[in-house]
């Protein structure tokens, strides 16, 4: 009989202790599943609200590039209207843009800005500021102006969506 009682005692603790295991392990699987699912929906707020604001601020910057698009009259290429285009681009990137301007997006950003600074510190263009550039400098500038633009249109997907 007492047999019977320890073995009827054993079977409720060994019950009593499954269920605590399974109940501990059902708790942490719940906490790192809801963990992980916070943190994938702060990401994804963060990415929208990233997006958000690279998209303004990708919107301000694009049209001041103008002035160095394929397009524009090969006259439009002076001296003055680049330097016009350098302050623009100075206070975009230190007013608020360059905070925001994704790591892909740095370097042809940088590389147009290197391009135009060449054109700045030249002191025989800027003997003739409203003279046009020579057609190699106005090459150089429309495609650094054009990569810039891409990559820019690339980090908001605007050509591309990824979901498509």
């Amino acid at each position: 009989m007492l047999l019977e009682i320890t073995q009827v005692t054993f079977e409720k603790i060994l019950i009593a202790v499954v269920s605590a295991v399974i109940s501990y392990a059902s708790a942490v699987v719940t906490f790192f599943a809801t963990r992980s699912k916070v943190r994938l929906d702060m990401t994804g707020e963060y990415d929208r609200a990233l997006h958000e604001k690279r998209l303004e601020l990708y919107k301000r910057l694009w049209p001041k590039t103008e002035p160095l698009g394929k397009y524009a009259s090969p006259d439009s290429y002076t001296y003055k209207s680049v330097s016009a285009v350098s302050l623009e681009m100075h206070d975009w990137y230190f007013g608020e843009g360059g905070l925001f301007l994704s790591k892909k997006s740095r370097t042809p950003y940088f590389l147009l800005k290197d391009a135009i600074q060449r054109v700045v510190e030249d002191g025989q263009l800027a003997s003739t500021p409203d003279q046009p550039l020579p057609e190699a400098i106005r090459r150089t500038l429309v495609e650094a102006a054009g990569r810039l633009r891409t990559s820019l249109a690339d980090d908001i997907h605007a050509r591309n969506a990824p979901w498509l």
